[in-house]
């Protein structure tokens, strides 16, 4: 090879590093150039919704985008996640995913989607505030978890408990509760929360799961009892409530949290980028505040530190299924 070869084709390997660098540096300058999608796999005027349009009211300034909010309910918020599995990997369609994402996989037998290899963690945003066991006040000498388990066990099949569906959070972690406490529910399921709450403080269920921002107003107009919250601590709006392990169950565990993922191959320059709006946003006082007053509690990942919980949360929720018998087919 002459050396005016050897010139030329270090010249161009030159050129195309360069040119490699220079689209990257303007994808990092130019991103976003357009709205950012947000599908959120609940109806309007939900927990979830407001989370995602209270963080977009706090971001969408700071990346000088609109962030739309697209929601899409159904099936366990299995719609919503191929829906956004089967977008581009660009950075503008990112979903919201709750603790369902990781155990659809388990509770159904065919999933049309990966949570691993189709999606990329963006953040982890809030933690549910503690659910609670809830008993209706009519049920004789029932204080304590221990008394519910004991009532169930005196009268087998006679005690309902209510969840809003087959598969849901609530039903899911009352069957586990079943499996470790012994306690004998039967399971009436119903097609909203809403109905769910009505249902126990009607009297016409004995039990219930219930988020804690539910529970403790109920609480305290005497049309419920909380028997014990989900958590490694007390919650400190309801101190006098005890967690499960303090009740005689520290291996009853039911943690609910809430955050962002894109399609699998989106630039980490995009990640990065939303990574790092998302969690300011989510440490002002405002957001932090806004998601409270829906049972919420604010918190911040790392991309890598959010894929983590996924992974661990995928063993740990197939293990749960497999031991509760639970199917939704």
């Amino acid at each position: 090879m002459t050396m005016n070869r050897l010139f030329l084709q270090a010249l161009r390997q030159s050129l195309g590093a360069v040119l490699l660098f220079a689209a990257g540096a303007v994808f990092a300058q130019a991103y976003p150039s357009r709205p950012i999608r947000i599908v959120v796999p609940a109806s309007p005027a939900t927990s979830l919704d407001a989370l995602t349009r209270s963080l977009a009211q706090a971001v969408s300034p700071k990346l000088g985008q609109p962030v739309v909010i697209e929601n899409m309910p159904g099936a366990g918020g299995n719609i919503a996640s191929v829906n956004v599995a089967r977008a581009p990997a660009d950075g503008y369609t990112l979903v919201l995913q709750i603790t369902s994402f990781v155990i659809n996989p388990s509770l159904y037998k065919k999933v049309p989607y990966d949570p691993v290899r189709e999606f990329v963690p963006i953040v982890l945003a809030a933690w549910a505030a503690p659910t609670m066991l809830v008993s209706s006040p009519s049920l004789p000498g029932v204080n304590s978890v221990s008394d519910l388990v004991g009532l169930s066990r005196a009268q087998p099949g006679k005690l309902n408990y209510a969840s809003p569906g087959f598969g849901t959070p609530q039903h899911i972690a009352m069957e586990l509760f079943k499996r470790q406490s012994g306690g004998d529910f039967t399971h009436v399921p119903f097609k909203t929360p809403g109905e769910m709450v009505s249902a126990v403080l009607a009297n016409d269920v004995a039990a219930i799961f219930a988020s804690a921002s539910v529970a403790i107003p109920q609480a305290k107009a005497g049309k419920l009892k909380i028997l014990a919250a989900i958590g490694a601590q007390r919650w400190p709006l309801a101190p006098e409530v005890p967690t499960f392990a303090q009740a005689g169950y520290p291996d009853f565990k039911f943690d609910v949290w809430f955050g962002y993922l894109a399609p699998a191959g989106t630039p980490t320059d995009a990640v990065r980028k939303l990574n790092s709006e998302f969690v300011a946003a989510l440490s002002t006082p405002v957001v932090k505040d806004q998601l409270a007053s829906q049972g919420l509690i604010a918190t911040t990942s790392t991309p890598e530190e959010f894929g983590a919980v996924i992974k661990s949360d995928l063993a740990y929720w197939a293990k749960v299924i497999k031991e509760t018998g639970i199917s939704v087919e």
